[in-house]
């Protein structure tokens, strides 16, 4: 049987009614030994379509409930979501905090991005996929708040986070004597990210409660909701803002800004490299008149024309990579944004089709809090050997001291 989902924000897509209606379409179990378990026009009041004893309604709802083979899928694939993603966000903080030479801008703020993505899986995924495949919220009002208020919290830190991200970028490649990008200004702008984040979802822990299914006249915590307890016009204005200003709107910046820097990069031509070879220049020139002036000239201008060669090459594969993390991200949160748009704006219907696609969306924002270390293990070396060196010390009982070679060697970031 095909059951309905909720998506992301808690938001339920099923409808109490469209639910009773499938538990009233299933075959009588056998063996029950009603005389008639039909709905019937009888004079005797009835607390179920079935006119059965409660406690065989509510053996109903559990068989409804119970996961269906495609639903132990969907299990498995967030279980394995849920192992892959939080050792590889926690390898990502472990080899940043092991390895000085990784303690960059862009890594703080991939730090940031890893914190909050761990944080989701940890907290968000395992109540969340009991949701999505029972209906029903079985952890209270606190945490219907807690858990959908940190995932909305979550998502804004990401969306934030790479848009600060591609700013720096931005800044450092293309516009690199305005603005000087440092360690302690990243520090700053991840606080500003998450008292943004805070405060812009600030609703979901305000107005987010648990609702009891008024269509069951049955005393039962099955089909309880974790849902909005405003009116539905403030919920529709509040997910339309959500979508303009946590996907679209970022997602503009963020195009123009890597437009820009892809144009400078395979261009090669990158702004203040002009002034830093004509200085290097000038100083051999100087020294050309002395004897073997020949042969110092041409080593200097070799070694410039080398380290910039190097210096693109290194940007450009940087910015490969979180360009990856930023269209990945992209495409995983495209469909739950798609269907909330559609459901506010016009009315999507719950068919099965769009209970299996409510199904998959949610699982994809989930998939793309533990794809971000798999991109960094492929495309950056130095996360490569971080990973190795932090995966084996993770998995050894003993812990080795470092001898004085190998620190130094750490130190360089050889």
């Amino acid at each position: 049987m095909m059951k309905s989902a909720p998506v992301m924000y808690g938001e339920g897509d099923y409808s109490p009614n469209t639910i009773l209606s499938s538990v009233s379409s299933e075959p009588q179990p056998q063996g029950t030994g009603l005389p008639n378990t039909s709905p019937t026009n009888s004079s005797v009041m009835c607390s179920n379509e079935y006119c059965v004893p409660d406690e065989d309604y509510i053996e109903m709802i559990e068989a409804y409930i119970f996961p269906s083979p495609y639903e132990w899928l969907l299990i498995a694939l967030h279980m394995t979501v849920f192992f892959v993603g939080l050792i590889g966000n926690a390898l990502v903080c472990i080899s940043v905090y092991r390895n000085h030479s990784m303690r960059t801008v862009t890594n703080y703020f991939i730090v940031n991005l890893a914190v909050a993505d761990f944080l989701v899986i940890l907290f968000c995924l395992p109540p969340s996929v009991l949701w999505d495949v029972t209906e029903t919220w079985f952890f209270g009002s606190l945490m219907c708040k807690l858990v959908l208020y940190l995932q909305s919290v979550s998502v804004s830190v990401s969306v934030l986070t790479l848009t600060f991200i591609s700013i720096d970028r931005w800044y450092a490649i293309c516009h690199p004597l305005q603005f000087k990008s440092t360690a302690s200004r990243a520090k700053k702008a991840i606080v500003i990210i998450w008292v943004s984040s805070l405060i812009l979802v600030l609703p979901d822990a305000i107005v987010m409660d648990t609702r009891r299914s008024s269509a069951l006249r049955v005393e039962t915590h099955y089909f309880t909701d974790c849902t909005y307890t405003w009116s539905n016009h403030y919920t529709k204005i509040y997910q339309l803002l959500i979508v303009f200003f946590l996907y679209f709107f970022p997602f503009l910046f963020m195009s123009f800004f890597y437009y820009q820097i892809v144009k400078v990069l395979w261009n090669r031509n990158i702004p203040g490299s002009a002034e830093v070879n004509s200085r290097q220049i000038r100083t051999a020139v100087v020294t050309s008149s002395g004897n073997g002036a020949i042969s110092l000239t041409s080593a200097t201008a070799t070694s410039s024309s080398s380290g910039m060669e190097t210096q693109i090459r290194s940007r450009r594969k940087a910015a490969k990579m979180i360009i990856s993390v930023v269209v990945l991200f992209g495409l995983c949160y495209m469909p739950v944004h798609l269907i909330n748009t559609l459901r506010y704006t016009t009315g999507l219907p719950q068919t099965q089709l769009t209970t299996v696609v409510s199904l998959i969306s949610h699982w994809l924002c989930y998939a793309n809090s533990a794809v971000n270390p798999i991109i960094y293990n492929f495309m950056n070396g130095k996360f490569r050997r971080e990973f190795r060196k932090s995966f084996c010390y993770l998995c050894t009982t003993e812990v080795e001291t470092p001898t004085p070679t190998v620190m130094t060697q750490t130190l360089k970031g050889v």
